[in-house]
């Protein structure tokens, strides 16, 4: 029976990382992936979806071309070569972490794994079953898509994102049930590939838990775009005909029927539970498995990190996760240290943000203060033509800074400064008074500070 060091569960980005940097401090790794290196993020989720989000970008950069001066017309695009590109930027990515374990020594099977005692893993691959023992094990298997009942996926007329992923053909017209950051990232996609698209969320806002304020300029952004948005509504059925889906939606306390090609159900996901199914593992309520400060679970040995420990369900969460347990079961470390952890959504523009919300800091007791600033008073936006954006910072009367929202161009590349700020302990002053580069994005972020003690520059104060 083969011996390891550490056996790693999924080889996401959770799972791969965590190999990784047990494998670069000479700790002999077998890591077990059922499916494909990289996972959910890298093979189905946010590399696929952010290539997509970039090619439906270009449409509305034509625009912004032509609005420029550029005698420039979109004659249409071929979907294969659209398909083409985004499964070669995976491969590509897919394999340099093959790459990455080879030099890093990090051995992988391709199989499904089981822990079926404290220090064993059963392996099963084409059939044939081995089993595996392991000083440590590391839970990475992350989650799986939930199926809304009634609208159980046929993956041709009801799809999941990994259907809209593949991009076989553009439903003339599609409806996308959830309004989270899936469903909103697919619903951009493919409005800009030409679908007429309507996005239905039972919540009163487009991603729920976000800051409601910059949640709000999104969804007039949306609706400005030409998707159709209704909030506080459902899905109440819909019937077969002729090839088509007649869809019945439940808002404002009247029923709509409208007529659909596909319908995407984009509403969560659950636990991916098989590796350690009849094993004595403490859940929470919703089925995750329950760590403690080193990510170890109840039973002695075994840990887990990424999507199956629990929310936030992100990839760069994750990742640092991985690399903590690896660096503990190394003996560099001894308990997690706990991170500020930001979030990215890629619609357009994309909105991202790092700590609490307005609403969630006056609720946590805190005396708010909050500085703003629109992206239609920056030099670098107006030139840029991205004028439709806003950065806001919450602090106390104090001054602390308490988080961060960005909604605009580049984003997801501008709140890395508030993470940095928030995980240092800086405060909103620290932001205010660094020199940020002109003309640039960032000083959208120092503006906005400075707003918060009445002295932005380029806007009126409130």
């Amino acid at each position: 029976m083969n011996k390891y060091d550490v056996v790693v569960i999924g080889a996401g980005p959770g799972g791969y990382p965590c190999a990784i940097r047990l494998g670069q401090m000479k700790k002999k790794v077998l890591v077990v992936e059922e499916k494909l290196v990289g996972g959910l993020c890298l093979n189905w989720g946010c590399i696929p979806t952010k290539a997509l989000s970039f090619a439906a970008e270009l449409v509305d950069d034509i625009e912004k071309a032509k609005r420029m001066g550029f005698d420039i017309t979109l004659n249409g695009y071929d979907l294969d070569k659209i398909r083409g590109w985004k499964e070669t930027v995976v491969r590509r990515l897919r394999t340099g972490i093959e790459y990455l374990f080879k030099s890093n020594t990090v051995e992988w099977k391709k199989g499904r794994a089981r822990i079926i005692a404290q220090h064993k893993v059963e392996i099963e691959t084409d059939g044939s079953t081995e089993t595996v023992e392991a000083d440590n094990i590391v839970i990475a298997t992350g989650t799986e898509v939930i199926p809304l009942p009634g609208l159980e996926f046929d993956h041709k007329y009801i799809i999941d994102t990994d259907d809209a992923l593949e991009l076989t053909d553009i439903p003339q017209r599609l409806l996308v049930i959830g309004a989270g950051a899936s469903g909103l990232e697919m619903a951009t996609i493919y409005s800009r590939l030409g679908s007429e698209v309507t996005v239905v969320e039972m919540m009163e806002q487009v991603l729920p838990g976000m800051e409601i304020e910059l949640c709000e300029a999104l969804q007039r952004i949306i609706k400005k775009s030409g998707i159709a948005l209704f909030l506080a509504s459902q899905v109440s059925g819909f019937e077969k005909k002729d090839e088509k889906l007649e869809v019945s939606i439940k808002t404002s306390g009247q029923i709509r029927r409208e007529i659909y090609d596909k319908i995407l159900v984009s509403v969560g996901r659950r636990p991916s539970a098989h590796a350690f199914e009849g094993l004595d593992i403490e859940l929470d309520s919703k089925g995750y498995v329950k760590t403690d400060v080193s990510l170890k679970t109840s039973i002695d040995y075994i840990y887990a990190i990424g999507d199956i420990a629990g929310p936030p369900l992100l990839a760069h969460k994750a990742t640092k996760q991985g690399v903590i347990v690896a660096e503990m079961l190394a003996g560099k470390k001894k308990t997690a240290v706990k991170s500020v952890i930001p979030s990215c959504v890629f619609t357009i523009p994309p909105l991202s943000a790092v700590g609490l919300t307005e609403a969630e800091a006056i609720v946590s007791g805190h005396k708010v203060v909050v500085g703003r600033f629109p992206y239609r008073a920056l030099g670098k936006a107006v030139s840029m033509g991205e004028t439709e954006g806003l950065v806001k910072i919450v602090g106390n009367e104090e001054g602390k800074l308490l988080g961060i929202h960005i909604l605009g161009a580049e984003s997801p590349n501008l709140i890395g400064e508030a993470v940095l700020a928030l995980d240092h302990g800086l405060g909103v002053a620290h932001i205010a008074d660094s020199i940020h580069p002109h003309p640039t994005l960032t000083e959208a972020m120092q503006e906005a500070a400075e707003n918060f003690f009445n002295k932005a520059i380029h806007i009126a104060n409130k």
